[in-house]
């Protein structure tokens, strides 16, 4: 069984019921075996292979489940939505989990086999989860990308000068050619 087909199994034994879609990305096959798992027209559970529309879906939520990666981290709290982590990878996502859940926007569950007990607690206690919204929300910057541009524009700074050998250390950097 894929870490996808437990945790969805687990889902389904939760007390409280919930409304869940699953992304599967491009994984067809993860798609179709999730969809098999669920049943056809299970109206608990709602299976999405790729989608555009990842900022609208976050919009509509009430949790996210996943793991804590840069992006999806972003946007969840773009989108004020607070997040139940599971196993993140060591390093970024492990030091964004921390972040998280320090600031109280997240709830981390460290076995797969608590997914079911965790979300259902935090359901149990709706000040919580509204609490953990907020606190996304103000760490949400949903007008970063306008806010880059705009400081970019307002910035009165010389152009940077650099020369060729600048240049050739910076290209190298960058493609990992040097420590």
């Amino acid at each position: 069984m894929s870490p996808a087909e437990f945790v969805v199994t687990r889902l389904q034994q939760m007390r409280h019921r919930i409304q869940t879609l699953v992304v599967c990305g491009n994984n067809a096959e993860m798609q179709a075996r999730v969809q098999n798992l669920v049943g056809e027209g299970n109206p608990d559970f709602k299976v999405l292979g790729y989608t555009r529309q990842m900022h609208d879906l976050m919009k509509a939520a009430d949790l996210y489940l996943g793991k804590p990666g840069g992006l999806t981290t972003a946007e969840a709290l773009a989108c004020g939505l607070p997040m139940a982590i599971m196993a993140p990878i060591p390093g970024q996502e492990e030091r964004n989990s921390d972040h998280l859940l320090e600031e109280g926007v997240a709830i981390k569950c460290n076995e797969m086999t608590t997914i079911a007990y965790k979300i259902d607690a935090l359901l149990d206690d709706p000040q919580r989860l509204a609490s953990m919204r907020e606190r996304a929300r103000k760490m949400g910057r949903p007008h970063a990308a306008a806010t880059i541009v705009r400081t970019l524009f307002e910035d009165d700074l010389p152009p940077l000068q650099i020369n060729e050998e600048e240049r050739v250390r910076i290209a190298e950097a960058a493609t990992g050619e040097i420590a």
